[in-house]
């Protein structure tokens, strides 16, 4: 008897709690719609479909239907800039905290001064090369460049990468040497960049657009360095053979 009791007294305050939650959510929306039509009266004019947040929407954060949609707002209230099509912002990066209910507008997405835009896939990698080991320095952004590190007298084809900046470019100073470049790298090459950077000099080539990118097929790729070079790391050149030995 006391076991069916307390099983109902559980059962009834579990349709209570959502009957409370049900009433709840229905009082906000009646406020939420309240307030509005209050603008509509105080205010007047044509309604306009925005796209507001639904939520507190973060820096850095991607918008999507979860925390963007679409309602109607008072034309005369809204800024002139306004977002009016979910599907247009689907996908973008707000660049400054959103708060809850705000109508979203450019302003939340615009990109300051020195971002970079990383292509889809890759990781954004920064190398320190000077204009000796960047093709004089005449690198620009989207230029496709093999990655080499030089070790030990013998140069090391790492992979291939794209440009997406480098230190020459927006400079006040017209003609600034190069000093390093951003590069957008793929993922699993990530590390090798990194240790490469560490354990040498990094060189940067431009490759004839037409040539494949054949890293995946020589992954170990080496230049050889030339025998002054060898003796000058320690080794010792081979002696060239002579004619008529015996």
């Amino acid at each position: 008897m006391r076991r069916t009791t307390k099983l109902l007294l559980s059962v009834a305050s579990g349709v209570l709690a959502c009957v409370v939650a049900l009433w709840y959510g229905s009082s906000v929306r009646a406020e939420a719609e309240q307030m509005r039509q209050e603008a509509l009266a105080a205010y007047g004019g044509d309604l306009v479909s925005v796209c507001v947040a639904t939520r507190d929407v973060d820096a850095g954060e991607v918008l999507s239907e979860a925390n963007v949609h679409v309602e109607e707002w008072v034309a005369s209230l809204l800024p002139e800039d306004a977002e009016t099509s979910l599907d247009n912002l689907v996908g973008e990066r707000a660049t400054s905290a959103i708060p809850a209910r705000a109508v979203i507008s450019p302003v939340y997405l615009e990109r300051g001064d020195g971002a970079i835009e990383v292509p889809a896939g890759t990781v954004a990698v920064s190398v320190a090369v000077d204009e000796e080991h960047a093709v004089g320095g005449a690198l620009a952004a989207g230029d496709a460049v093999d990655v080499y590190v030089s070790t030990n007298g013998v140069a090391d084809r790492l992979c291939r990468a794209t440009v997406i900046a480098t230190s020459a470019e927006g400079s006040e100073a017209g003609g600034a040497a190069i000093s390093w470049a951003t590069l957008a790298v793929e993922p699993e090459r990530v590390s090798e960049v990194l240790a490469a950077t560490a354990r040498g000099s990094v060189s940067l080539t431009l490759p004839d657009a037409k040539l494949p990118d054949e890293t995946d097929a020589a992954p170990d790729e080496s230049v050889p360095a030339s025998d002054d070079e060898a003796v000058e790391d320690g080794g010792a050149a081979a002696p060239a053979d002579e004619e008529g030995a015996s």
